[in-house]
């Protein structure tokens, strides 16, 4: 039906800034964990492309999961550009992990290719690790490789600390702040390298620091106001349970076991992200944004945007099959003679068995 073609050579975040500075004609998929530069790519593109806002509605088209179809897909490629070179389509954020059958296969693909050949349209496929999966380097996903026949993969991955670091102090001095690199190295530490949370956490901050009256940065400052990174590193201890992600699931447990965290307290952690996640499902399923879910449940915005996000890409029977296996392993707690620690790599196998017998 289409042409055969070759992958596209994958680039990086940074190299797309400098070699598309201007916009051009092109298939783009952006992917990758750090979603704030990834946001901010995008963004420029918006402002580029859409620069006179009187032809920005005709130049402009973005698909979401509400609006998604393949055919209205097509049509927007096949649209001329209005008083403009260039016109900009977006998929974004779309259930990708939903896409089953065929058909949603080959609609894709036709719309892909007909943006491929097209001189007037740039067209970015926008995702998220909660609605992406583009597998390992060297074993990537059927999904990934159908897209990139025709898309050029971008990957926007975390910062290096040292660039990141800096990053941090320029957001301080910006606000005309004092932070010094051990204070913002130790914000890291606690928040972690998501440059969305870290964005977040700064502004808070810089909010706090005005109201007191202060110009400089302290340690304190980041213990009484950022908590939010319990919940983060929960998230991403059972987020790798969930994904049969043995090898990273075992690298956050060891690092919790250095740091001699009660396990009762870790399996607890996991388990509530379990049961928050069930519940962002039925309120996804139900149609309620993951703001009104997030004021429903008494959970942190961010937090309930990235629970959403996954919630929306597992079934409902992964989610309570994880439940049941942490049920399991409390009541083991209470029983065994067995290592607390060995109990949790136990939780982790198992995950991983159900994962295989394809409960998940």
């Amino acid at each position: 039906m289409y042409a055969k073609m070759a992958a596209n050579k994958l680039i990086t975040g940074t190299q797309f800034r400098q070699e598309y500075k201007k916009p051009k004609p092109g298939v783009f998929l952006f992917f990758g964990e750090e979603n704030f530069l990834k946001q901010k790519a995008l963004t420029d593109l918006r402002e580029k492309v859409c620069a006179d806002e009187a032809f920005a509605d005709f130049n402009h088209f973005v698909f979401t999961r509400e609006n998604y179809t393949p055919d209205s897909l097509l049509t927007a490629v096949m649209a001329l550009p209005m008083m403009n070179d260039l016109k900009l389509v977006e998929l974004y954020e779309l259930p990708f992990a939903e896409f089953r059958k065929k058909d949603d296969m080959n609609g894709l693909e036709a719309a892909l290719a007909a943006a491929c050949d097209s001189e007037d349209t740039l067209l970015v496929i926008y995702t998220t690790p909660s609605d992406f999966d583009p597998g390992e380097t060297k074993s990537r996903s059927a999904l990934f490789k159908l897209i990139t026949k025709y898309a050029v993969p971008v990957e926007f991955a975390h910062e290096t600390s040292q660039r990141l670091g800096m990053w941090v102090q320029k957001h301080f001095s910006a606000e005309a702040l004092i932070a010094e690199p051990t204070e913002c190295a130790y914000l890291m530490d606690v928040v972690g390298h998501d440059m969305v949370t870290l964005t977040n956490e700064i502004d808070k901050l810089c909010a706090y620091l005005h109201a007191k009256e202060r110009d400089k940065l302290e340690k304190a400052d980041i213990d009484l106001l950022c908590p939010v990174n319990k919940e983060i590193g929960a998230f991403a201890f059972a987020d790798a349970i969930l994904d049969s992600d043995n090898e990273k699931a075992f690298w956050i447990l060891g690092d919790k076991r250095m740091k001699n965290e009660p396990v009762p307290v870790i399996l607890a952690s996991i388990t509530k992200v379990y049961t928050d996640l069930l519940a962002m499902k039925l309120c996804a399923d139900a149609g309620v944004s993951s703001d009104d879910a997030a004021k429903r449940l008494g959970m942190h915005p961010y937090v309930a945007k990235l629970r959403m996000g996954k919630a929306r890409a597992c079934e409902r029977a992964a989610l309570e099959a994880a439940i049941d296996l942490c049920a399991e392993t409390d009541a083991a707690l209470k029983s065994s003679p067995l290592d607390e620690y060995v109990l949790l790599e136990r939780l982790i196998v198992q995950a991983s068995a159900l994962r295989r017998k394809k409960v998940f």
